[in-house]
C-alpha cells in the first residue's frame, strides 16, 4: 500500500487512500517540492516507488531497467 506524500506547503489529500487520477498535475500556483522529494511512502512512512504511472512513482521505463539490471536499483538508492 502507497499513500501520497504531500510536499511542504501543499496541501493534504483529502484522504489517506486518495491517489492522484492519471494525469493529475499539482496546481502551479504551489511552490515546488523540494529536491529530491519523495510523494509516496509505504505503511511505515518510509520513501517508496509509488504505484507506477501515478504521479511523483517511478515510471515504468525506470522499472524495467531495474528488473533488466538488479545492480541499477542498488546504485539508485
Amino acid at each position: 500500500m502507497h499513500r501520497f506524500n504531500s510536499p511542504p506547503d501543499w496541501p493534504e489529500p483529502p484522504t489517506d487512500s486518495w491517489r492522484p487520477p492519471v494525469g493529475w498535475e499539482p496546481d502551479p500556483t504551489w511552490p515546488d517540492a523540494p529536491a529530491g522529494w519523495g510523494f509516496w511512502v509505504n505503511r511505515s512512512g518510509r520513501p517508496s516507488s509509488g504505484p507506477i504511472g501515478a504521479y511523483g512513482a517511478i515510471d515504468a521505463g525506470r522499472l524495467e531497467l531495474a528488473a533488466a539490471d538488479p545492480s541499477l536499483v542498488l546504485m539508485h538508492a
